[in-house]
């Protein structure tokens, strides 16, 4: 509800024009860099998908995993650092929760020699004890995903931050309390070096473009994980373009918002 209503309010003061967060970006002049997102599956499903996302121009994917044996999950890991080494493929995880606190080190163990860039959530959020010690132990970069999601004071995201230590925070601004609470999870992480990107939750096209745009006015260069809009069949028609890893904002195409009257 917070994030609706900032997107509204923000739209509402730069004039309505779907533009709540006004950049280059949004002018159509540069573009942002996204990373492939990979959906569980078979293996099979998945080997393919992954050859989708890199034959489609993607150099940054990211693998859901947990969802099937794991020792086929690492068999998939190995085909793609075997065709694609790190300085031409960067590969992040995301384990949704799935590890335990007893299994998550000897897994990431396992994981480490393909260069993984990172692992989101490798077990449930609440458990702050045993997050840190695997931020601590793991030979892999962690990223705090669920852990984020609620609206919570600024000393509460730094005691979080500070107890578990992450390496990086993948926001999602309509889970995390808006842009408001998205902003100062970015300023408390970048107090104490902890690095961020920023990522969409399955919104249509009128969530997509203002996460995009609000993105679009920070200054980060990592890939961000914004290419869920690709997923729908019935989405919003936007100005919205995704070609390859790039996502832009084509001004020459025009919204076009369904008629709700019929709602009344």
């Amino acid at each position: 509800v917070r994030f609706g209503l900032e997107t509204a309010f923000a739209d509402f003061m730069s004039g309505g024009l779907m533009k709540p967060f006004a950049s280059p970006w949004s002018e159509g002049r540069t573009s942002i860099i996204i990373n492939g997102l990979v959906w569980m599956g078979t293996a099979t499903q998945m080997r393919d998908r992954i050859a989708e996302k890199i034959n489609a121009g993607f150099r940054c994917i990211k693998l859901k995993i947990g969802g099937i044996n794991f020792d086929q999950e690492l068999e998939l890991v190995k085909f793609i650092r075997k065709s694609f080494p790190s300085d031409k493929l960067e590969i992040r995880l995301d384990a949704n929760g799935a590890f335990t606190a007893d299994n998550a080190l000897k897994r990431l163990d396992a994981l480490f020699p393909y260069d993984i860039h990172s692992i989101e959530q490798p077990i449930r959020q609440g458990q702050f004890k045993e997050m840190a010690g695997i931020c601590k132990q793991s030979p892999i970069p962690i990223a705090l995903d669920e852990e984020l999601i609620g609206t919570f004071s600024n000393d509460y995201k730094l005691s979080l931050l500070g107890e578990i230590k992450p390496q990086y925070i993948v926001l999602k601004p309509s889970l995390c309390g808006g842009f408001s609470d998205a902003d100062n999870w970015i300023s408390v992480a970048e107090s104490i070096g902890i690095k961020w990107w920023a990522t969409s939750a399955l919104e249509s096209n009128i969530g997509l473009n203002a996460i995009a745009q609000w993105t679009a006015c920070h200054d980060t260069k990592v890939p961000q994980g914004l290419g869920t809009g690709a997923l729908y069949t019935n989405n919003i028609v936007s100005p919205l373009v995704q070609s390859g890893q790039s996502l832009r904002y084509d001004v020459s195409k025009q919204w076009n918002i369904p008629d709700l009257n019929w709602l009344q």
